[in-house]
């Protein structure tokens, strides 16, 4: 150990006596590592790629493999033609290289049951890294991960030329790739022309660029936290846009959709501004944002799970098509587009149609004509109906002077178990709120307090203490109508959901929010009215 300077000696100290598999190339890097690992104590399996693009890679395979066996480590190597692999994939050659030796380290690593696989990638790597993504326009400066998956790079922050003080104190040698001299790499030509000219005017330029990833990777990590928070329901037009960026890439990424820093300011922008945005990712994939939603893929829309009344069929959009609503005849048009169906989508989405128009709409509920649901012998939608009996507490509130809002509990069955409206003026106590009456009630009717396994429908989002209330009680699923701009707490204001409260209830919002939200002005109208005449 004396010959490893502790600089060195310290990121390798946890793998000491552990098997760990090293990709050696026989660069000094590399070599360095190798050496080092020995060093430490771990129990390295040296493995190198013969990537077949010199006519001299065979040789260094063989170098490569005589250190390995002086040093008394197990070796494997393995040849692959990666400018085949690159042209039959559509992949560049660095890329295709990179993906290549990582797939065979990997292989090699599960084979010997290595605790992790480590390069030897350092300071001048990272430092390279961020100009490259400086010039390509990456939405994150973050050079290169200590950690991805079993990959660990232990010395992103060791100089190159302490590694080659190491090898000159230990008399060892190296082998020099000559694709680091050739300009027609990137890679190669920052290191060789852009790197000398930036170092002789900046001195600290490595250390400042791998100081800028640092950070950036710190940074990037803290709003990835804050765009992991954001759920279904939260407004997305009151976020930053750095975390609108994250959201969409985790988005993307989830979905297994191939995009460039371009596609996320842009996807990110569109949610910002509410604008609808419509975008053909690579592989001809579509992304669609409408109403501060994003859209990656087409919905598998529901198809009707009843007989089809005589004279029903089943077909899809076309000009012309009105469907009668409680508030009068509409077009189908109007009413996809104030639901927020996105455009690519409409066409796709399934109708039941009679002589007399839409009767089926397959959305998520489904929308009904009005009369509809009883021709075909369904029943009523425990939600929509759940809903419509808080608006009618609603109405009964707004008659009473109070804010208009009201709540019902239904318990694991569906059947109401709770009722309630708010009665703050008439109790003169603020706290008198609608979800709160209701959630008493249920508790009542069930004999316990807590109500999983029910769901509380309120006609206006619940504010901070009503959520707190149905959290305590363990309310399975929460629907709302109207959002809550000024007191709303699943994201009118904020969403308090966000934040990890032991208790995660499912979130349904926009039930009959027109309605909700009609009898809200209409009160409050009332009322000015009143207080100015």
């Amino acid at each position: 150990m004396s010959a490893l300077p502790p600089h060195l000696a310290q990121p390798l100290a946890p793998y000491a006596g552990q098997v760990v598999v090293v990709g050696v190339s026989g660069g000094a890097d590399s070599v360095a590592l190798l050496r080092a690992l020995v060093l430490a104590g771990a129990r390295p399996v040296a493995v190198h790629l013969d990537h077949a693009l010199r006519p001299e890679s065979a040789e260094d395979a063989r170098w490569v493999a005589e250190l390995a066996g002086k040093l008394g480590v197990p070796y494997e190597s393995a040849r692959v033609d990666v400018a085949a692999v690159a042209a039959a994939r559509g992949w560049n050659l660095e890329d295709a290289a990179r993906r290549v030796r990582y797939d065979f380290l990997g292989r090699v690593a599960k084979r010997h049951r290595a605790t992790a696989v480590l390069t030897a990638h350092t300071r001048r790597d990272v430092a390279e890294t961020v100009l490259m993504q400086v010039l390509r326009g990456e939405a994150v400066l973050n050079g290169i991960p200590a950690e991805r998956g079993r990959v660990r790079r232990l010395w992103l922050a060791v100089p190159r030329a302490d590694l080659e003080a190491f090898l000159h104190a230990l008399g060892q040698s190296w082998r020099e790739d000559a694709s680091n001299a050739d300009p027609t790499f990137t890679r190669a030509w920052i290191r060789r022309e852009v790197m000398p000219v930036l170092s002789a005017r900046f001195s600290g330029a490595e250390a400042s660029l791998a100081r800028v990833a640092r950070y950036a990777a710190q940074d990037d990590g803290a709003l990835t936290v804050l765009a992991s928070h954001l759920t279904p329901h939260t407004p997305l037009q009151k976020q930053p846009a750095a975390v609108l960026r994250r959201f969409v890439r985790r988005e993307l990424v989830g979905a297994g959709l191939s995009f460039h820093a371009g596609h996320l300011e842009t996807l990110a922008e569109g949610l910002g501004t509410g604008e609808t945005v419509h975008l053909t990712l690579p592989d001809a994939r579509e992304a669609t944002v409408t109403d501060g939603r994003l859209h990656l893929l087409s919905q598998p829309w529901p198809e009707p799970d009843f007989p089809l009344p005589p004279g029903w069929q089943r077909r899809t959009r076309q000009d012309g098509d009105r469907i009668h609503l409680p508030g009068g005849t509409r077009k189908l048009s109007d009413v996809l587009t104030d639901l927020k169906i996105p455009r690519g989508d409409r066409n796709a989405v399934p109708l039941l149609v009679s002589g007399e128009g839409v009767q089926w709409v397959g959305l998520k509920p489904a929308v009904w004509a009005v009369g509809a649901r009883a021709a075909a012998g369904v029943a009523p939608d425990p939600i929509h109906a759940g809903m419509g009996e808080a608006l009618t507490l609603a109405r009964q509130a707004a008659a009473e002077q109070e804010v208009p809002v009201g709540a019902v509990v239904l318990g694991p069955d569906g059947k109401v178990i709770g009722r309630g409206r708010n009665t703050s003026r008439a109790d003169g106590d603020m706290t008198r709120h609608a979800e709160l009456a209701a959630l008493r009630e249920a508790a009542v009717t069930l004999g316990t307090p807590y109500l999983g396994g029910c769901t509380l429908i309120v006609t206006l989002e619940p504010c901070p203490m009503c959520l707190g209330a149905a959290l305590e009680a363990r309310v399975g699923h929460i629907v709302y109508g109207a959002s809550n701009p000024k007191a709303g707490a699943l994201g009118g204001v904020t969403d308090l959901l966000g934040d990890h409260w032991g208790h995660a209830p499912s979130v349904t919002c926009g039930v009959r929010a027109a309605e909700a939200a009609r009898l809200l002005r209409a009160t409050f109208q009332g009322i000015r009215g009143a207080s100015n005449s």
